[in-house]
C-alpha cells in the first residue's frame, strides 16, 4: 500500500481506512470479515464525493453553459467507464483482497473500488485532498473522455430519442440476476410509450445492463 501512498501523495493515519477499501464482499466467505469492513460502506462515500467535486470542477471552469450540459459532462466523467480507466492507471487491482475466482480487473468493480478509495482518503484527510487526487488522475482526462464515446451516454440519448418520438422517458427493469455473490450478471429491459419493449443488455452490474440495454434500444430506434 506504501507504493500507492506515494502516487496519491497521501499517507493515511488510519491504515484500516485503506485496508477497507480493497477489501471485496467475497471475503466475508468463511473468514472472519464483517460487512462494514468491506469497501461498499466506502464505496457509498465516495460516490458522492467524486459527484460533488466533479460538479464543483466544471461549475468553476464553464461559467456560460447551461444546466443541461454541465449535468452531460459531469456523466460522462464519472460514469463506470471513466473512474475505471483512472483505476486501471493507479493499478488498483493489485490492491485488491477477493476470495478466488473474483475477475480483479473487472471495469465495474475498479470504479467501485475507487470510488472506496476516495470516501477513505476523504475521512482521513478531507475534502482537499479529494479534489487534489481527483484534479490529477481524473479531472485531466476530461478532454479524453469528452471526445469518446463515454460522452455520448446511451441511457442519455436514448432519453433524447424517446421523447422526440414522444414515447416519453424510458423506464428499464431487472429482468433476472446470477452468479455467485462476488460475480454477480444482471439482465435489463427497457422499455417506453406504455409497455413498448426496446431492448434488452446484460452485464456485470446494474448500471452496465441498463447502458447496455439502452444500446440495443438505440438500434431498434
Amino acid at each position: 500500500m506504501q507504493k500507492l501512498e506515494q502516487i496519491l501523495n497521501c499517507s493515511f493515519k488510519n491504515e484500516g481506512l485503506l485496508k477497507q477499501a480493497f477489501t471485496h464482499s467475497s471475503c466475508k466467505q468463511g473468514l472472519a470479515v464483517l460487512d462494514f469492513e468491506t469497501y461498499e460502506r466506502l464505496e457509498f462515500l465516495g460516490d458522492s464525493v467524486v459527484n460533488f467535486l466533479t460538479a464543483e470542477f466544471l461549475f468553476l471552469k464553464y461559467g456560460r453553459e447551461n444546466e443541461g450540459m454541465l449535468t452531460k459532462k459531469k456523466s460522462a466523467i464519472v460514469s463506470g467507464n471513466s473512474l475505471a480507466r483512472v483505476a486501471k492507471r493507479l493499478k488498483l487491482h493489485s490492491y485488491l483482497k477477493t476470495a478466488e475466482g473474483v475477475d480483479k480487473k473487472n471495469p465495474a468493480l475498479m470504479a467501485d473500488v475507487f470510488e472506496a478509495l476516495i470516501g477513505a482518503v476523504y475521512l482521513d484527510k478531507g475534502i482537499e485532498k479529494c479534489r487534489e487526487i481527483l484534479s490529477k488522475f481524473l479531472f485531466t482526462q476530461e478532454t479524453e473522455i469528452l471526445q469518446s464515446d463515454i460522452f455520448q451516454n446511451p441511457k442519455t440519448l436514448l432519453n433524447e430519442k424517446t421523447q422526440e418520438l414522444g414515447l416519453g422517458a424510458p423506464k428499464y427493469e431487472l429482468l433476472e440476476e446470477w452468479g455467485k455473490v462476488h460475480k454477480r450478471e444482471f439482465r435489463v429491459a427497457v422499455s417506453a410509450g406504455g409497455s413498448k419493449l426496446l431492448g434488452k443488455g446484460t452485464g456485470f452490474s446494474k448500471k452496465e445492463a441498463e447502458q447496455n440495454a439502452a444500446k440495443e434500444a438505440l438500434k431498434r430506434l
